[in-house]
């Protein structure tokens, strides 16, 4: 009886040490993908980034973890290159320029070890209102109530911006760092009186918002995008079409900016490789995700990037012609 019981506590240690050692393994394979708040586009693709990786990259287990913004993207990316640990991000290349450089918000903590993987969409910046809104242009926001994205996103800061571009600043009008649905939401139940979505076209948050109420996107002045894209090399002019959405009447001009996928310097130029020529490769499955992800192209892979490409991503991007 005595052997017995022996040999099944010897047997029930082997199973636990195997499963802490199963356990381990799993978590040391898990990576993280980063990406803004539920609600934009940029979400949307990065859920659709991780599907394509984790569907062809078995032996790779990247996991979807959604932020309050940029700013929240690269702490917790350079969090991670601090631990030696993987991670991708997925952001507009506003706050990538900025904390690379340590400019503007992250003066005094920049990320020098960021590292780009290529484009993914050209993101516009929509400021929409109700209909009947008073607010015509950026400078009829004094006073207001506005949502202006999660705090330190790229929404916010390029929202922000804009607005001392039109003269007013945060002291003129009350801010409110509310992420996509809570901008819809305030909207809706009038306790905002505008707000800020970012996104490829069609924008998910800002289409729900117009199939519901009556607004309008309030156009960029023409000077301001003029300085905006000659003084910032990751900034561009676009325009909404008339009818792309419902109670869209007239062609609006907007300011735009490029998203792109991001690692850090630390990490293996395989992996990095790995992920990109998956990308790449299965483009049919990861363009079925949403309209935008078809922004994503060989002839656009480092379009308005102004940081330095991983090596991985850059050896990849010059093998099927994306860059010299």
């Amino acid at each position: 009886m005595k052997l017995l019981r022996f040999i099944v506590l010897i047997l029930s240690l082997c199973m636990m040490l195997s499963l802490a050692s199963t356990t381990a393994v799993t978590a040391a394979e898990l990576v993280p993908f980063y990406t803004p708040a539920v609600g934009g586009t940029g979400y949307i693709l990065g859920a659709g980034v991780v599907t394509v990786t984790n569907k062809y990259l078995p032996e790779l287990k990247m996991i979807h973890e959604s932020t309050t913004g940029s700013m929240e993207i690269v702490r917790r990316m350079m969090q991670r290159e601090t631990q030696k640990k993987d991670c991708f991000g997925l952001f507009g290349t506003v706050d990538a320029w900025n904390a690379m450089n340590g400019k503007n918000e992250y003066a005094g903590k920049p990320f020098p070890g960021l590292r780009a993987l290529t484009y993914v969409l050209g993101t516009d910046v929509y400021f929409a209102v109700p209909a009947k809104s008073s607010i015509k242009s950026y400078a009829d926001v004094k006073g207001k109530r506005i949502g202006i994205g999660g705090p330190g996103s790229t929404t916010a800061n390029t929202a922000l911006y804009l607005l001392e571009e039109a003269g007013v600043f945060k002291k003129d009008f009350k801010p409110y760092y509310y992420v996509f649905r809570e901008i819809v939401e305030g909207i809706q139940n009038d306790s905002l009186d505008g707000g800020f979505f970012v996104g490829g076209f069609p924008i998910a948050a800002y289409s729900e918002l117009a199939t519901q109420q009556n607004v309008r996107i309030v156009p960029v002045d023409e000077k301001v995008l003029k300085k905006a894209t000659a003084e910032h090399p990751y900034y561009y002019r676009t325009v909404v079409k008339a009818k792309s959405y419902k109670g869209l009447e007239q062609d609006t001009p907007v300011l735009g900016f490029t998203t792109a996928i991001y690692a850090h310097a630390a990490m293996s130029d395989d992996l990095v490789y790995k992920v990109i020529k998956n990308l790449f490769e299965h483009k049919a499955d990861y363009y079925a995700i949403h309209a935008s992800a078809k922004d994503m192209t060989v002839e656009d892979a480092t379009k308005g990037i102004p940081i330095p490409f991983h090596p991985g991503a850059a050896k990849y991007l010059k093998e099927i012609g994306a860059m010299k």
